[in-house]
């Protein structure tokens, strides 16, 4: 049996909660069809790890990492997109603006992970910098799925249809932004930023777990708006720093 087998079994099941996701959203089930879109979320985090863990990347190669990119065009791209415009059509109705907004974030989607496959070949620099540019679509996309699932489940009030627009047009501008965004934190305490990350990151899990309805869609907001965060920090911190100079 080829080692690549498995994680591309794990590519598979992310491409098929896409696909069912398509399909609930369709029908009307928006709630579930988030969730889907969430599973397909942590199939696609552990399949490139799993690969790297079994030693199957020399297996798959090329194959792998474009058959990965395909997947996640439709499980975090088409899905999500489609997810929106279900949400949107019994508030607003039948719109160009809604289906502009959709497409804009999967257009976005899209371009963010051609710009991730064209950099992911330089291994050894991804090595040495493990932070991504520009928000990752699976995150995008979990961001999209938690506003739905907070707005279905927890919002008390008619949902605004002007705060779902603009939260799509908002991930689609940070997906192509050169905002630096954290990978996965690794398991190691060597520095405080490690330390700092692995701490934020459980009191994260552990607030979803908790509440997880209400926080999912706080919690995986403020990761958005952290790229940003981290970029006028950079640039007020450096320009200081000059003119002390």
């Amino acid at each position: 049996m080829r080692k690549s087998f498995i994680p591309n079994l794990f590519t598979v099941s992310n491409l098929a909660c896409g696909f069912l996701s398509i399909h609930y959203a369709a029908t009307g089930r928006l709630v579930p069809a988030a969730w889907l879109i969430v599973i397909a979320g942590f199939l696609d985090a552990f399949d490139g790890k799993l690969a790297r863990l079994i030693d199957s990347e020399a297996d798959s190669g090329e194959f792998g990492l474009q058959f990965d990119s395909l997947a996640d065009v439709c499980s975090f791209g088409v899905a999500p997109a489609v997810l929106m415009l279900h949400y949107f059509d019994p508030i607003i109705g039948p719109s160009w603006g809604p289906v502009t907004t959709a497409f804009i974030f999967l257009l976005s989607g899209a371009f963010r992970l051609a710009r991730f496959n064209v950099k992911n070949d330089d291994r050894e620099e991804q090595e040495v910098k493990p932070d991504f540019v520009g928000l990752p679509i699976p995150v995008a996309a979990a961001t999209l799925c938690s506003f739905v699932i907070f707005s279905q489940r927890v919002w008390d009030s008619t949902p605004e249809p002007l705060v779902g627009l603009t939260l799509c047009v908002l991930l689609a501008f940070l997906m192509i932004s050169p905002f630096d965004y954290p990978a996965f934190p690794r398991f190691t305490f060597e520095t405080a930023r490690d330390r700092f990350r692995i701490a934020l990151s459980l009191g994260a899990m552990i607030l979803v777990f908790l509440f997880t309805e209400a926080a999912f869609f706080p919690v995986t907001m403020a990761f958005c708006l952290s790229g940003a965060l981290r970029w006028l920090k950079h640039h007020i911190v450096g320009r200081e720093a000059v003119d002390l100079s």
